[in-house]
């Protein structure tokens, strides 16, 4: 017979493999986890959006951020190169209660702002192709970080760079292949919405303190999250709660006439239920046969369908995720590989013509 305790030990073994190369931080810890059977019994005594890893590795790093003192918030700044394994050990056995009762209400909120660096090309790809004005929807959207991309300043190196040069949000995006379409500025919205289950509030310190702590320390994106949500928080973008696709139909029914719905996804698609997925695209199906609607995905291999034969590329990159568009046009489907991507926004493969 399987050993529940056992099955979330390898879940840990193979994220920390996931964290190779990327997070050694997280890599470490996460073998940690895997070996300690007490904490193993904890973490699945919790509700089920706490059974990933990110959410209990997010617990710790909100308590360090509201100020825990324990060593390893020295290890977390780089002020330490203490092995981060025992410590995180330590700061969950002596601050368990505290730990418990994040996982029992907090969910994984991963508003990666760099991911903007992979929507931007998207985004100049699809307005080459179709005519505004265009409203930008981001289902899965948390705090809305994304919806705000246009005001980051995105640099691709030789490639070029995108937005505002003095802009407060400074993003680094490598090109590793393909040339994709870099624009000065990002195509105008007539609108921006986003939707999510359980929608951030910026103006909350908390919930701001939360998206803070769902960010990998050792990965160089702290810094241009904390300027995203202070510029986010002085023209906060609007987030609606509600479910993916019956709460996007509304939002579509909505729509100023003759305005292209621009839907964008990234790594929020996977988490729908296989019937869900299918309901949403024939949402959209049914849709274009109004208005055209343009989606813009990027998500893990094998999640979308229409890429789900898609190949990784063979290369040295990591595990590789898929940015495609599918334009809806007349209730038809016109799917794009864009190309592959890292899932924080810290490389491109581009791939379409």
């Amino acid at each position: 017979m399987s050993d529940p305790t056992e099955d979330f030990a390898q879940m840990w073994r193979w994220f920390a493999t996931h964290c190779h190369g990327y997070s050694p931080l997280y890599e470490r810890i996460s073998l940690a986890i895997a070996d300690d059977r007490a904490l193993l019994d904890d973490v699945r005594a919790a509700p089920p959006s706490a059974h990933l890893p990110p959410a209990l590795l997010a617990a710790v790093h909100y308590l360090l951020l509201d100020g825990a003192e324990h060593p390893l918030a020295d290890v977390y700044s780089g002020r330490s190169d203490s092995d981060p394994g025992p410590l995180f050990l330590d700061i969950c056995r002596s601050r368990r209660a505290d730990v418990m009762a994040i996982l029992a209400v907090r969910h994984i909120q991963t508003n990666e702002c760099g991911r903007s660096a992979v929507i931007g090309p998207g985004l100049t790809w699809l307005a080459s192709r179709l005519d505004g004005p265009y409203s930008l929807i981001d289902v899965g959207a948390s705090a809305g970080l994304n919806l705000l991309g246009d005001r980051y300043r995105i640099d691709y190196g030789t490639h070029g760079a995108t937005g505002p040069e003095d802009s407060p949000v400074r993003i680094a995006c490598s090109v590793v292949a393909g040339h994709p379409p870099i624009a000065e500025r990002l195509p105008r919205f007539a609108s921006r919405l986003g939707i999510d289950r359980s929608p951030i509030d910026l103006t909350n310190p908390d919930d701001a303190r939360w998206l803070l702590a769902c960010v990998w320390p050792d990965t160089d994106r702290l810094e241009h999250t904390k300027a995203a949500i202070k510029l986010a928080q002085l023209d906060p973008p609007r987030v609606i709660a509600g479910d993916a696709t019956p709460t996007l139909a509304e939002v579509l029914a909505e729509l100023d006439e003759g305005a292209v719905a621009v839907i964008i996804t990234t790594w929020a698609f996977a988490y729908l239920s296989t019937e869900d997925r299918k309901e949403f695209m024939m949402l959209l199906d049914r849709e274009s046969q109004a208005r055209d609607i343009a989606w813009l995905s990027a998500e893990g291999a094998g999640t979308v369908e229409p890429f789900a034969d898609q190949a990784a590329p063979d290369d040295d990159q990591g595990t590789s995720n898929i940015l495609g568009a599918i334009l809806f046009k007349g209730g038809e489907r016109h799917p794009q590989l864009l190309g592959y991507v890292q899932e924080h926004g810290g490389w491109i493969d581009w791939r379409a013509p």
